[in-house]
C-alpha cells in the first residue's frame, strides 16, 4: 500500500485517521500503526478503501488493505479490539457510495459476527457503535442485503428497522427471504414475492423461495411436493455459500411420504446395506443389519433417492420399520 497519499483527511465520526494512536490499538499481530510490518498498518489500509477510486488500476492494493482489516483487525473469528476504532471510518467511506461498499458492510457483518469474542466491555461498545448506525444499515436494503441481513440477526435492536424496511420495500431479494425465516417474520409482500421466485430459473433463488414458503407458505398437498423437490440435500450448504458464510440460513424440508420400492439385499455389511430396487442400487445406512444377501423388503426413498425407511416382513407376516 501507499501508492497514493490520502487526498484529504479521512474522517470518521468526527475525528482522522491521522487522530489516534494506532500504536495502541491492537490487532492480532500486535499494534497496529505497520509498526509489525504492513500487515498491521490498518490507517493506510482504511485510507486506500477510503480513496478506493484512486485504486481501482491498482486491485493488488485493494486486497493488500481489505487484508489487513480481514487478518488483523479480526483472525480465526476472533475480533481484536482495534476492530472498534475502524467502525467509524468504515461507515463513513459507505456513506461516500464507495464502489467497495457491497465488500466494506459485509466485513463489518464479519465483525459483528465475532464480537462475542471481545472482552464483556469491549463488546458493548462495539455493539453501541453498531446500533448507533441504525439508520445506515437499515438504509442498506436491496444494496447489502447479505450484510443488512447477518447483522440484524445478531443485533435485536436493528431488527425493528429491518422489518420496517421490508414491509414498505419494493423490491425483496432472496437474501432477505433467508433471514426473514430466523427473524420469525413474514412482513409485507414476502410471501407473493417468494411465490414469483419460486418459478426463477436460477436454482439458488428458486431453494431460498422455497426455504421461505417451507416456513410460511401455504402448506397445500402441491406446494409442499414443489418446496420438497426444490429443497434437495445440498440446498442448506447450498444457501450458506450463497450469503457468504455470513450466517447459517435455516432450511426446514417439508416432511413427504416416500415412494415405497420392492428390493432385494445385494450386501450386507457392519455399517451399510446394499440393496437393488429394479435398475436402482442403493445404500441403506443400516449398522449392524444382521440380513442375508436375497432377503425381500420394501423401502422407502424421497424424491431425491434419499433412503428413509425400510420395511421388512418376517415368516409371520410381521413387519419390522426400520427408519433412517
Amino acid at each position: 500500500m501507499g501508492r497514493f497519499e490520502p487526498t484529504a483527511p479521512l474522517d470518521g465520526g468526527g475525528y482522522s485517521v491521522a487522530s489516534l494512536r494506532w500504536e495502541t490499538q491492537l490487532g492480532a499481530l500486535g499494534p497496529s500503526d505497520g509498526s509489525m510490518g504492513a500487515a498491521s498498518n490498518v490507517p493506510s489500509a482504511l485510507s486506500v478503501l477510503r480513496h478506493s477510486e484512486l485504486y481501482l488500476p491498482f486491485p493488488d492494493e485493494i486486497e493488500e488493505a481489505f487484508g489487513v482489516l480481514e487478518t488483523h483487525c479480526v483472525r480465526d473469528e476472533q475480533l481484536y479490539p482495534v476492530s472498534l476504532a475502524t467502525l467509524p471510518f468504515l461507515f463513513a467511506t459507505l456513506r461516500t457510495h464507495s464502489p467497495l461498499g457491497e465488500r466494506i458492510a459485509e466485513l463489518i457483518a464479519r465483525f459483528t459476527a465475532a464480537s462475542g469474542t471481545l472482552q464483556e466491555i469491549q463488546r458493548a461498545r462495539f455493539l453501541d457503535l453498531i446500533v448507533s448506525h441504525a439508520k445506515d444499515i437499515s438504509g442498506w436494503l436491496n444494496a447489502y442485503d447479505r450484510a443488512l441481513c447477518a447483522i440484524a440477526l445478531r443485533v435485536p435492536e436493528l431488527r425493528t428497522d429491518l422489518l420496517a424496511a421490508v414491509t414498505s420495500a419494493e423490491a425483496i431479494s432472496p437474501v432477505v427471504l433467508l433471514a426473514l425465516i430466523d427473524l420469525a417474520a413474514a412482513p409485507g409482500r414476502t410471501r407473493d414475492a417468494a411465490l414469483v421466485m419460486l418459478n426463477n430459473n436460477d436454482e439458488t433463488i428458486r431453494m431460498c423461495a422455497a426455504a421461505f414458503l417451507s416456513r410460511y407458505g401455504e402448506r397445500t398437498p402441491e406446494m409442499t411436493s414443489r418446496i420438497n423437490t426444490i429443497l434437495t440435500p445440498a440446498a442448506a450448504d447450498m444457501l450458506k455459500t450463497y450469503v457468504r458464510n455470513l450466517w447459517t440460513p435455516t432450511v426446514e424440508r417439508p416432511a413427504v411420504a416416500p415412494k415405497l420400492l420392492t428390493a432385494e439385499v445385494m450386501f450386507a455389511g457392519e455399517k451399510v446395506v446394499l440393496v437393488r430396487a429394479g435398475d436402482q442400487r442403493v445404500a441403506l445406512p443400516w449398522a449392524n443389519a444382521q440380513i442375508e444377501r436375497g432377503t425381500q423388503l420394501q423401502i422407502g426413498l424421497t424424491v431425491h433417492g434419499e433412503p428413509v425407511l425400510a420395511l421388512l416382513t418376517d415368516d409371520a407376516g410381521a413387519v419390522r420399520v426400520i427408519e433412517f
